[in-house]
């Protein structure tokens, strides 16, 4: 048997999509690299990527990503620069990738599946000759002289070491939050952490709240699995507006997920346990681009039109809603009447629960729900050009353990591919003798 190679000029830890473009980069520039992965395969969370296809960037982000990336977008212009969605598309095409745009600046594989994204990235490593080890959870790393880093099995040694571990959502691809810890190590400075990209929790749906009022405590219950396409929803904490999304909102039986509801889940005060009733309210316009006042108007027609018709009908027709849907708007005694039985009072009711349905939020999402975390190294400590250190030459680092978090629609894969190619070309350039 070939004894193992022990010393590298590049050590890549975690093979996401940020350490596997990180040891690519590097690999490309003839450093020799090796690519340590916990988990039996790389690129496990790669594979959930926009459901199963892999939403690989967005071509709208050199316009917005100052906003779109947070408090913390500003750090991306060198990287984004370096390279784009553009670049990253023909990057893919080049490793036998093409790619289509869909709605929202969206982009994704042409067949559809992530599979065929992680296979070609796996390929790409191969031909490279980068020396992949799956099932090698690292425990220390620590420079003395070179960079020691250690597995359960065996030490290697480095000139270089590129830390793409990953935040800590998701933990069972291998996101355990294991590279915060060896950051901390090495005198990095870790942010607080909290979930981004996660299903929002009503408190009328949880299992309490069920087992305190029978099998439902209202029409709400039902609504799991229903999309709501393009309607406007808020955070309010405490009275107050926190933020607003616009987009697709998706039923749980929990309560909503879809683009809007992951958005606005990063604001959620991070307390742990229940809120207090009312604290954190999460509300729905189901009719944005209608005034308050024009809807009253469009609903009066209507009612004075059909008297004798049900009110949930009146609704679905005048608005075009889900018949499942009205049961926001209408509590059960009012589904069933007729429009000539609704008094002024309960008119006005309705159009408020049509521009504005409210729902307590239960408690702030569990971060191993999330997709994506908030938090991680702070980026005052790491050089925006090259993913370095400020505290520890050698030492570079890629993808969601800094403290980046962007919105849906391909901005966090984006963030993987150009800070893992920024973070491998400057290793194997400082490894270089």
């Amino acid at each position: 048997m070939t004894p193992m190679q022990k010393h590298f000029d590049v050590i890549v830890i975690g093979a996401g999509p940020s350490g596997m473009m990180a040891a690519l980069a590097a690999s490309g520039q003839g450093a020799s690299v090796l690519l340590l992965e916990k988990k039996e395969r790389p690129g496990k969370k790669l594979l959930l990527t926009g459901h199963g296809r892999c939403n690989i960037t967005n071509i709208r982000i050199p316009d917005n990503f100052r906003e779109t990336y947070h408090e913390n977008g500003r750090f991306l212009t060198s990287s984004l620069h370096a390279f784009s969605p553009e670049d990253v598309r023909e990057y893919f095409l080049s490793l036998g990738i093409p790619t289509h745009e869909e709605d929202e600046g969206r982009i994704f594989p042409d067949m559809q599946k992530a599979s065929s994204v992680c296979e070609a990235l796996e390929k790409a490593l191969s031909e490279n000759g980068v020396v992949l080890l799956t099932d090698s959870p690292v425990r220390t790393m620590k420079k003395n002289g070179v960079w020691i880093v250690t597995t359960e099995k065996d030490s290697f040694f480095s000139k270089a070491v590129i830390l793409s571990t990953g935040g800590k959502s998701f933990p069972h691809t291998g996101s355990e939050g294991d590279g915060y810890v060896l950051a901390e190590a090495n005198g990095h400075t870790v942010t607080a952490l909290a979930p981004a990209l996660a299903p929002i929790f009503f408190s009328a749906f949880s299992d309490a709240s069920r087992d305190s009022c029978g099998e439902a405590c209202g029409a709400e219950i039902t609504l799991a699995g229903i999309t709501l396409p393009d309607v406007v929803s808020s955070l309010w904490i405490d009275g107050k507006k926190k933020k607003s999304a616009c987009g697709d909102l998706l039923f749980t039986h929990q309560g909503v997920s879809g683009p809007s509801a992951m958005l606005l889940s990063r604001e959620l005060p991070a307390s742990k346990g229940k809120y207090p009733q009312g604290y954190v309210q999460f509300q729905i316009d189901l009719l944005p681009d209608i005034r308050e006042e024009e809807a009253e108007k469009m609903l009066l027609v209507s009612m004075n039109e059909n008297p004798n018709r049900y009110m949930k009908r009146i609704l679905c027709e005048t608005f075009r809603l889900q018949e499942k849907v009205s049961g926001l708007v209408l509590d059960g005694k009012t589904m069933d009447i007729c429009a000539h039985e609704v008094t002024k009072e309960k008119r006005k009711m309705i159009i408020r629960k049509l521009k504005a349905s409210a729902f307590d939020v239960e408690k702030c999402t569990p971060l191993d729900m999330a997709y994506v975390t908030r938090g991680g190294v702070s980026v005052k400590e790491i050089d925006p050009k090259t993913m370095g250190s400020k505290r520890k030459e050698g030492l570079f680092f890629a993808g969601e353990v800094m403290d980046i978090d962007g919105i849906s629609g391909g901005y966090n894969l984006q963030f993987a591919w150009e800070s893992g190619r920024a973070a491998g070309l400057a290793a194997a350039e400082y490894s270089r003798p």
